[in-house]
């Protein structure tokens, strides 16, 4: 801007004289802001589902702003996923809301991590950005594991014999797979090996595993042998190292041998003569 002063001097005559002065507007840096939070910060193995919510800011002093991109570094460009879209003009201060869903998946004990950047315009034509990252962790399901044992005989008449005992694990894990590292009977012991046992077993969640081994039960029906009781353990560990165990047992009752007088007996065989024995 100019200034121009006018005046006379003590002859009349006219006399002027001019100045300028100038003043440059600096630009105030424009600035913007990005928080993304998701719906639950834990969830149970092995993942689901889950929103995150993004919510961007003109934190500028004096320009308006034209939000340009949202990228997400896991769940790509954010435009048109959920209520998410782009361009967005904002003004000094204001904000901008969206949500969007997607899939969290690891392992007890994974922590997932993703990040979201916001880009913009401010009226100067320069570009901006921030970014925020949002965590969930990936939380433990408990494992499970069950044994059953069955015998294929209820009892066996003194002094006894062989029994045929089923084995059959299960896996009632949710999730984890079970490795099966060891089955071993109180009395017959490690069944590693013992008629079709074998281990380790790997078993899918609902998975299950049996085998069938021979064992010998013998004593006199009253003793302290009868009933003849046998338990057996088994124990794996999970995919997540953590070790689970179950153990089941079963009875075989010792029956006495029938005994009688000769009247007693039924004969039904004759020898080659006709004669009944």
């Amino acid at each position: 801007n100019v200034v121009t002063a006018s005046g006379l001097d003590d002859d009349e005559a006219a006399v002027e004289a001019s100045d300028d002065e100038t003043v440059t507007l600096t630009d105030v840096p424009s600035s913007i802001s990005v928080i993304k939070t998701p719906s639950v910060d834990e969830i149970a193995e092995p993942g689901g589902t889950v929103t995150f919510t993004v919510v961007v800011e003109n934190t500028s002093e004096t320009d308006m702003l034209i939000v340009a991109s949202l990228i997400d570094d896991i769940y790509g460009d954010l435009d048109g996923q959920g209520d998410c879209v782009l361009p967005q003009k904002l003004a000094v201060g204001e904000t901008y809301t969206c949500s969007f869903d997607g899939e969290v998946v690891g392992n007890a004990g994974d922590t997932h991590i993703n990040v979201v950047t916001v880009t913009a315009e401010d009226d100067d034509g320069d570009f901006i950005e921030d970014d925020d990252d949002a965590e969930v962790l990936v939380t433990d399901v408990a494992s499970g594991i069950s044994v059953t044992k069955t015998a294929d005989q209820s009892a066996v008449q003194e002094p006894g014999g062989p029994v045929a005992f089923t084995v059959v694990v299960t896996n009632d894990s949710a999730v984890d797979t079970v490795t099966v590292t060891s089955l071993v009977d109180d009395v017959f012991g490690n069944l590693d090996g013992q008629g079709d046992c074998a281990v380790p077993q790997a078993l899918a969640p609902g998975g299950s595993y049996s085998c069938i081994f021979d064992g010998d039960v013998v004593g006199e029906a009253g003793s302290e042998d009868d009933p003849h009781v046998n338990t057996v353990t088994v124990t794996g560990t999970d995919d997540d190292g953590n070790e689970v165990t179950d153990s089941d047992d079963e009875t075989v009752d010792i029956t006495e041998k029938p005994t009688g007088t000769i009247g007693d007996f039924l004969w039904n065989d004759t020898d080659e003569d006709g004669i009944q024995d």
